[in-house]
């Protein structure tokens, strides 16, 4: 991806760069968005963001990609809308202008009128702020680290979450300290501890274990003694999962012949069965994942004695 943006930033800092074209940059905007999209049906950081305004979609996918380690992506479209609709433009890419050309002179104090969009989130967007706050990517290594593998208890009626390099259990946490989970394309599973190595990265995001790139489901997950999967939910605001994700993740412990009964599967307030009826299942194209068969999984799981609907906390 960095090809798309080769800049001041990996030529060694020089403080020129050939002049580009606002037309030729949207393009490469538009390139990257469809390269961190997955299959329909999944979930992304385009999609996530397709109901808002595209400043946010592109505020997001420039937290992915961000040269100098991952800036929060909020702060970035106040930045970017500067950029886009500079007279004249810029002629630079859009992180050489925020780094090395006008925009690193933007937001330097506490002023709120050279802001375009002005919410309390933005009052931490100021530069100093902007520079230092940034979201931890993890390498291959710390993914790995993270993969857990989920298998049915003795008697067959818990599912068990272990780490599949140490085998150890994945520790016992509370609703108020719940971990984030991450299900990728793969059917591999991600839990990330709610304060692992807290003190260094701050608060993990569910786009940080897969560094932006798309996964089959996001959210919450609750475990009990010796790594007894209790719960689960789909609060993630990075990737926004609907209902189709619930479906997936069902049928494949189905398939699995886990007991889903084990568990709460907590569904936001406004997922129904009457969810399931509206959802597109024929635009859903998984592989692995038969569309008529993710209905059915949607009405058994919304329907079933499992199912715990809770106040949306994205």
């Amino acid at each position: 991806r960095r090809v798309l943006f080769r800049s001041v930033h990996d030529r060694h800092h020089r403080s020129w760069t050939h002049a580009v074209s606002l037309d030729d940059e949207q393009s490469k905007f538009a390139a990257l968005l469809a390269e961190y999209r997955g299959p329909p049906g999944s979930v992304s950081i385009p999609d996530a963001h397709n109901d808002r305004k595209a400043i946010s979609k592109t505020g997001a996918l420039c937290e992915a990609v961000d040269p100098r380690g991952h800036r929060r992506q909020d702060c970035f479209k106040n930045y970017f809308f500067r950029w886009r609709h500079a007279v004249p433009f810029s002629g630079m890419h859009f992180f050489d202008w925020l780094d090395f050309g006008e925009g690193r002179n933007l937001m330097e104090t506490n002023d709120t009128e050279k802001m375009i969009f002005h919410k309390h989130s933005d009052l931490k967007c100021f530069r100093e702020s902007f520079d230092r706050k940034k979201v931890h990517y993890f390498n291959e290594d710390e993914r790995d680290a993270h993969e857990v593998v989920l298998a049915p208890s003795k008697d067959g009626r818990d599912l068990m979450a272990r780490y599949k390099r140490s085998n150890e259990p994945v520790p016992e946490n509370y609703e108020e300290e719940s971990h984030l989970y991450v299900w990728d394309l793969e059917n591999k599973l991600y839990v990330v501890d709610h304060d692992w190595d807290y003190e260094k990265y701050g608060t993990i995001k569910h786009t940080a274990v897969l560094a932006g790139r798309p996964a089959l489901s996001a959210g919450n997950a609750y475990f009990g003694k010796g790594g007894r999967l209790t719960g689960i939910n789909w609060s993630s605001g990075h990737y926004r999962p609907g209902i189709t994700s619930v479906s997936a993740l069902y049928r494949w412990m189905t398939n699995e012949g886990f007991n889903v009964t084990s568990l709460k599967w907590m569904g936001r307030s406004s997922w129904t069965v009457e969810t399931c009826e509206e959802n597109d299942w024929d635009s859903v194209d998984i592989p692995g994942y038969n569309s008529t068969s993710l209905n059915r999984a949607c009405r058994e799981v919304t329907s079933g004695p499992a199912w715990f609907r809770k106040e949306d906390d994205r």
